[in-house]
């Protein structure tokens, strides 16, 4: 069940919210809320969003617990449907090396991919501070 509320934003535009409560025996189970700039977009999703819910094991899946990129890899490398290349697969171990590989999934942000970058650059590179460096890009 939910809403579409119009809201006035600080600029003055009117955004509509959208917000999805689902009661299971009387107590919240699950919440989300969305904005958008028209209400037809917020009653489009609201719906779509609703029809999505109610598929059997939806809620289910929302609660899973969050994994690892080490445990998100494992499973991609064990459920593969086609083979897995030597060099895919070397690249996966190797990344499992690094400290991105422990954070969960949704905590992992652009910086951290950044800064993950930025690693494997030091590592292949003899003097990060100059410009000349072993990696070259393909031609």
């Amino acid at each position: 069940m939910g809403t579409v509320i119009p809201r006035k934003r600080s600029d003055g535009s009117t955004g509509y919210q959208a917000q999805l409560l689902i009661k299971r025996a009387g107590k919240i189970v699950h919440r989300e809320g969305r904005t958008f700039d028209r209400k037809q977009a917020a009653s489009a999703w609201h719906e779509k969003r609703e029809k999505e819910l109610t598929k059997p094991g939806a809620l289910e899946r929302l609660a899973a617990p969050d994994p690892s990129l080490a445990a998100v890899i494992d499973r991609y490398t064990d459920e593969s449907i086609k083979k897995i290349g030597r060099t895919k697969a070397q690249v996966l171990r190797a990344i499992k090396g690094y400290d991105i590989a422990n954070k969960t999934c949704s905590e992992i942000t652009s910086a951290d991919v950044i800064s993950f970058a930025n690693q494997l650059v030091a590592r292949y590179c003899e003097r990060p501070a100059q410009s000349e460096c072993r990696i070259r890009p393909r031609r």
